[in-house]
């Protein structure tokens, strides 16, 4: 992903998700500046516009972070591949994009040496993720509720170790 994907990025995500987790151009940025090269777009071969996208970064095993919130750094050390967002255009679902675009990242993660993969899924996308190896992370205390929260009802946060 560059920066000149951003605005079919949010044409994209618009596409697949509902309005309360719609994230802005400045979250897209802010993430590109800090990880480009865990942040992935599917284009088709022929025409504009994208078929998917992916943002991911190194991430710690502690709580995921917000929605739409930028970050001033990664953490030093980082030991997992958090998949922040995977999204796929209605017209492109079914066709393997958003397993492309998985194992794209999931690729560069582990061969920068992330030992795990963590996510927070949406209640309608958990099978999904559990056919993939992810399982609930139980993590005690209101922060972790609070932050799901903001993804909808049934959201869950998931881990699994690489190799995917």
């Amino acid at each position: 992903m560059l920066s000149g994907d951003v605005a079919a990025v949010l044409d994209a995500q618009a596409q697949a998700y509902p309005e309360f987790l719609l994230e802005s151009a400045g979250f897209f940025l802010n993430r590109l500046a800090l990880a480009q090269p865990y942040c992935w777009v599917a284009q088709p071969e022929r025409g504009a516009g994208l078929l998917g996208y992916l943002v991911s970064y190194p991430w710690d095993a502690g709580l995921p972070p917000a929605l739409d919130v930028p970050l001033d750094a990664l953490p030093p050390g980082a030991d997992h591949w958090f998949l922040h967002d995977c999204a796929v255009i209605p017209s492109a679902q079914g066709l393997g994009v958003g397993g492309a675009l998985v194992r794209a990242a999931a690729g560069r993660a582990m061969a920068d040496g992330r030992q795990r993969a963590s996510l927070v899924s949406l209640a309608s996308a958990a099978g999904y993720w559990l056919r993939l190896g992810y399982a609930p992370v139980e993590i005690h205390g209101g922060e972790l509720t609070e932050k799901l929260a903001g993804y909808g009802a049934g959201a869950s946060y998931m881990s699994r170790a690489f190799p995917l």
